[in-house]
């Protein structure tokens, strides 16, 4: 059921997309992703090295729970309030597939999110871990991985 939900979700985005597109003359070809992690800014594999051509629009946020998966990040997107921050970027089709594999080979699946940045929301995607493969049991209370992850290194801080 979980399933088929997820593939109505995606085909219903994708379609809204589509019209949207058509409506105001722009190409599909161009997709808003949320990044939380290790692809963040300031990172050691930030988006910006691991796949250039991706564009970054802003500081964005998106409602979730954050978890501590280890040397990782997991957003469960599991209708809390709690407030998730991250970054928004624009990538196209291609790119998008290429992060599909990216985070795929670590069993995370891409996902339809409500994104916010600058007074605005907008839907586009992000990716979830499979929780089959990740225990679910360190939360992020901040839901900011980047502060974490400093303060896990330094503790000190």
């Amino acid at each position: 059921m979980a399933q088929v939900t997820r593939v109505v979700a995606e085909f219903t985005m994708q379609l809204t997309a589509f019209v949207r597109s058509l409506l105001m003359g722009e190409s599909m070809s161009k997709h808003l992703v949320f990044i939380y992690g290790s692809l963040r800014r300031g990172s050691h594999r930030e988006m910006s090295i691991v796949f250039p051509d991706a564009r970054f629009i802003a500081e964005a946020t998106v409602h979730g729970s954050l978890y501590d998966l280890g040397p990782y990040p997991g957003l469960i997107l599991d209708g809390s309030n709690s407030i998730v921050t991250g970054e928004a970027y624009e990538v196209d089709d291609q790119l998008l597939e290429e992060l599909d594999d990216f985070e795929e080979s670590s069993n995370y699946h891409r996902k339809p999110v409500e994104i916010s940045f600058a007074a605005e929301t907008r839907t586009g995607w992000t990716y979830e871990p499979n929780p089959e493969f990740y225990p679910l049991v360190i939360p992020i209370a901040s839901g900011d991985w980047i502060a974490y992850s400093q303060k896990k290194k330094d503790p000190g801080q």
